[in-house]
């Protein structure tokens, strides 16, 4: 989950949209801008994307044996809720130095199991993005999108990822059948690659995700009653 080239592709899409006819742009701009419930509801499993001085959510649940079954050969399993789950993906954003400097512009991030999927999604503040880190391109992309529609920075943006993850060599992968969430409006990658013109490989590749070291070589992930569970072997 790359917070700034989804922050990109989220804009590119509100231009898109905003430039059809009127009666069609309001109607896309409002499901496009919708915040989910969980960004204003009290209670809610979420987490400020800069995860601090909170330590490393595996290093921590092995050190304390909470909710981790050994196995022969070193092997382990580490169940996850989805509070932990969303902890997990904020400590791998965080530890991405490419993306951790756009992280003074999120306000939370929240994941949710459904069944074998995993939905996660951040609001950002668009305005607040420094946009002299980026790239031309994307910079450029930007500029464009607070021309086209001022009201844009002014408004918290939610940008979300739901797909069916595995782990590979220590990285949460996600495959093509991964959806992009733009408020309520619902993207495949398909769709993102002909409204950006990117590659969809390269889109799958940015939203993969490095998991955070915790000595051990994480090699599977299943959802077993509403939990994630890592598999692995300790070093």
């Amino acid at each position: 989950m790359r917070t700034k080239q989804a922050v990109v592709l989220a804009l590119s899409l509100v231009v898109g949209l905003s430039a059809g006819a009127a009666a069609a742009a309001a109607f896309y701009w409002h499901r496009a801008t919708a915040l989910p419930t969980w960004y204003s509801t009290s209670g809610a499993e979420t987490v400020a994307v800069d995860v601090g001085s909170s330590g490393n959510l595996l290093q921590n649940k092995l050190a304390s044996g909470q909710g981790v079954r050994y196995g022969s050969d070193n092997r382990v399993e580490i169940s996850l809720t989805e509070a932990e789950l969303t902890r997990l993906l904020a400590e791998g954003i965080a530890q991405t130095p490419r993306v951790a400097q756009f992280l003074p512009a999120a306000d939370s991030l929240s994941a949710t199991i459904r069944g074998d999927r995993v939905a996660g999604g951040i609001v950002v503040n668009p305005a607040e993005l420094p946009t002299q880190a980026l790239p031309a391109q994307a910079r450029q992309a930007l500029d464009t999108a607070f021309s086209t529609v001022p009201m844009l920075g002014d408004r918290p943006l939610y940008i979300g990822i739901e797909g069916s993850p595995r782990v590979t060599n220590g990285r949460l992968v996600l495959g093509n059948d991964t959806r992009v969430q733009i408020g309520r409006v619902n993207l495949s990658i398909a769709d993102v690659a002909r409204l950006t013109g990117l590659d969809p490989a390269q889109l799958t590749e940015q939203i993969n995700l490095a998991l955070p070291q915790a000595g051990l070589t994480l090699d599977g992930l299943e959802f077993v009653n509403g939990e994630a569970v890592l598999r692995g072997v300790t070093q």
